[in-house]
């Protein structure tokens, strides 16, 4: 029996999934990586024994990534709760952050008819919601006085890194807003771990992992595929999954229209993020708060997972940015000022500092408009794509763990057709 040949450009999670998955079926796989290690958005760095990740990561405990990392075995550990209780913050002060029904009654952030209007909101969200168009349209649908929408704006945004109401899928966004009150897991020691963990995984199947390995087109050479390399090598294979965004996947193979739709057409969700080493955490400080009133938030992870030296605090601050919104000039100051709200005293206990402008949080919402691309590339014969802007489940890292499974079965199918 021939053994086919898969070939996956993009060595992120999703990139890795399929490989796995791929290999799982005896599918000769090899991944290419353009940067010098894995992982994309998942990859940590080491400061001092501080494990920065991109930004603030959550895995969530309901969601499509923690689902197949645990059905392909992958090890990771860490914490699901936060020390300490959280906070909203408005007009520049402090309230408790509604969450349960305790402490949407004895927050200050609401008035008495607004307590029970938002207590009535959350109940419909989590008895299955459903909406017709944005997210916008669904809470205009619900009349709520201007600081109930916020508040449920703000959860929203904390749910998905989204800041585009007018933009996004109402029903998407609801959904995600109940996977998250499924709870989240912080991570020991970094996302870089399920990076790791797929890595050692992949190869122990046989897959062939190649970093620098940049991949300069994609095309068709006497009815097949074939892969050009920067360095000048070309190679014959039997399918593509391409696991990049949709603009790196559109470059990669111009002349397939429906690549440069999408590239045209995605909506990115960005954010600007700090992330403070602090030598201990300040007295009397909180480890969470959300912004209501302004798109900002705040999280000590540390608390719950091993990221940071003993005795020391990892703390992410983001500025959730609206669709095509740049980072203003002073970006990071808008940060601290966060922290100077929700830690005061944290200045003199620095000891070292990520700052990320505009990162990409996920390369594409899901709109209200028009679907995500599907997996198989249409006019493409054998050509595939994964990624976080791909498939009708889940948004970011779920998004992208549910591509790179289905984007690897669907290119079995076409293997062994």
């Amino acid at each position: 029996m021939i053994r086919r040949r898969v070939d996956i450009v993009g060595g992120g999670l999703a990139g890795l999934l399929a490989a796995i998955e791929l290999a799982r079926q005896n599918v000769e796989v090899a991944v290419w990586e353009a940067a010098g290690e894995f992982g994309g958005r998942a990859r940590t760095r080491n400061v001092d024994g501080f494990l920065f990740n991109r930004g603030p990561h959550a895995l969530y405990c309901q969601g499509a990534l923690k689902r197949e990392l645990d059905r392909l075995g992958i090890r990771y550990s860490g914490g699901r709760s936060l020390t300490g209780p959280r906070k909203a913050m408005a007009g520049g002060k402090l309230h408790d952050l509604p969450t349960a029904f305790g402490s949407i009654m004895k927050t200050s952030l609401l008035g008495i008819r607004e307590k029970f209007d938002y207590a009535l909101v959350v109940k419909s969200v989590m008895d299955g919601a459903v909406g017709v168009g944005s997210f916008a349209d669904w809470l205009d649908a619900g009349r709520l006085t201007p600081m109930v929408r916020a508040t449920v704006e703000a959860v929203a945004r904390l749910s998905s890194y989204v800041n585009a109401p007018d933009t996004v899928s109402a029903n998407a966004l609801l959904d995600q807003i109940r996977l998250a009150s499924g709870g989240t897991m912080y991570l020991d020691g970094g996302w870089i771990t399920l990076v790791n963990g797929l890595v050692e995984t992949a190869r122990d199947m046989g897959v062939t992992l190649r970093e620098r390995a940049a991949v300069k087109e994609v095309g068709y050479a006497d009815e097949r595929l074939e892969i050009a390399f920067g360095d000048g090598e070309r190679r014959f294979t039997d399918a593509v999954i391409l696991a990049v965004g949709p603009r790196e996947a559109a470059m990669l193979v111009p002349e397939i229209l429906a690549l440069q739709d999408e590239a045209r057409e995605a909506c990115a969700a960005r954010a600007n993020t700090l992330d403070l080493g602090l030598s201990r955490m300040p007295q009397g400080a909180s480890d969470f708060a959300l912004g209501i009133d302004t798109p900002y938030y705040l999280s000590v992870h540390s608390g719950s997972a091993k990221l940071a030296p003993q005795g020391g605090a990892l703390v992410h601050i983001a500025r959730y940015l609206k669709i095509d919104e740049e980072p203003s000039a002073n970006a990071v100051e808008e940060l601290e000022a966060v922290a100077d709200l929700v830690m005061p005293g944290w200045r003199e206990l620095e000891v070292t500092r990520q700052k990320l402008r505009g990162m990409v949080v996920s390369n594409a919402l899901p709109r209200f408009d028009r679907p995500r691309a599907d997996v198989k590339v249409p006019g493409a014969a054998g050509l595939f794509v994964a990624g976080d802007w791909v498939g009708s489940e889940g948004m970011i890292a779920d998004a992208a763990a549910a591509s790179a499974i289905k984007a690897a079965q669907e290119a079995a199918r076409w293997l062994f057709r």
